[in-house]
């Protein structure tokens, strides 16, 4: 999926300033108006740049946009709650974030929100008053209403409907495993993907460039190439290479060890070790989600030690994306891909527990 692209400092600006003059009554030649105009800008901005909500809340949206994008299932994306909207006096509505068409031709509405709980047992909410309004938008266009929740401790991406919700006086609540057992993130091309433990990386020099020990313990490297393993099995194509490292960078398997190789008393590479938290009984292990992979591919471009340095990027979300094949057959790099359904039972079962 590719990004329009667009001239915001000859359209945008222009469409705001309008925006403002109607609302102050400005002159469309008058100088003072003008200066009056950068000054609310400016202001707007230095308040923008300073409140943590709106940051993390404006880079989680913009990153949806290239997980949507980069998951391919998509057709077209587009932002909904921009430029004018005419509507009812009697009708009381609120726009949602995106406006998805799938591949299919159905289409739907999504509005994006970032959690960071401290614990999987807190409670996301959302206002009654709130969601009405969404609703209330989404009845009208006869399209359906979804949640897309971020939750960032985790990055973990949540898709649901309204119905997944707690409902409660004022509010609908709704926390991770819940959130997790109902998504319906799948609708969009995501998936969990495991495979063998371990994951290695070799950085290797060759016979005439390695560097003997000396009495320090210390030895000088070239690295002249890189090869992968999985479970113990080097992996020979180019395709299987590239998609294993793509899963050692933005898979949750963490780095164990690291390892010299050596041959007599000469340095000739680095191990580089990538296991699952714990071994599993069977012979694979889930290493990520498709959307927690680009989320964190995402996030080396926008955050730097810890803190957001873009809320948007000026590349294509294809960019992002993981290429696996429909009909992928791993050689030396197994592959599973697990397409996980939304569980209503699981919702059923959980208020049965609760009442009780």
């Amino acid at each position: 999926m590719k990004k329009l692209k667009r001239n915001p400092e000859k359209f945008e600006v222009f469409d705001l300033f309008s925006a403002i003059a109607v609302k102050h009554g400005y002159i469309l030649d008058d100088p003072i108006a003008q200066n009056d105009f950068i000054e609310k800008v400016r202001r707007s901005l230095e308040s923008s740049k300073n409140n943590n909500t709106t940051i993390h809340g404006k880079r989680i949206e913009s990153m949806f946009a290239y997980v949507v994008g980069a998951l391919g299932k998509v057709a077209l994306l587009k932002q909904e709650d921009a430029g004018n909207i005419y509507y009812l006096e009697d009708d009381v509505i609120a726009l949602p974030d995106y406006r998805i068409t799938l591949k299919g031709g159905s289409q739907l509405l999504v509005e994006v929100k970032n959690y960071h709980p401290k614990n999987p047992s807190e409670q996301f909410s959302i206002k009654k008053d709130y969601y009405n309004k969404l609703a209330r938008y989404a009845k009208l266009n006869n399209v359906e209403l979804k949640f897309a929740i971020y939750f960032s401790l985790w990055n973990s991406w949540i898709m649901v409907s309204i119905d997944a919700f707690e409902e409660s006086v004022d509010s609908f609540t709704i926390d991770f495993p819940t959130a997790l057992a109902m998504s319906e993130m799948s609708i969009i091309g995501d998936c969990w993907i495991g495979t063998k433990p371990d994951l290695e990386m070799h950085f290797l020099t060759n016979e005439e460039d390695a560097d003997e020990i000396d009495h320090n313990g210390q030895a000088l490297f070239i690295s002249r190439d890189i090869k992968f393993y999985c479970a113990g099995n080097e992996i020979l194509t180019e395709s299987e290479k590239e998609l294993a490292f793509y899963l050692i960078r933005f898979g949750k398997w963490v780095e164990k060890g690291c390892e010299g190789i050596f041959k007599e008393n000469k340095l000739m590479g680095m191990k580089f070790i990538y296991s699952p938290d714990e071994q599993p009984e069977q012979n694979f292990s889930i290493i990520g989600t498709l959307s927690s992979m680009i989320s964190k591919m995402y996030g080396e471009y926008t955050v730097s030690d810890g803190k957001v340095i873009a809320v948007d990027i000026d590349l294509h979300p294809q960019v992002f994306k993981i290429f696996i094949p429909e009909n992928y057959e791993g050689q030396h790099l197994p592959l599973w891909r697990l397409i996980v359904q939304r569980n209503s039972d699981f919702l059923k079962v959980n208020k049965v527990h609760t009442q009780v």
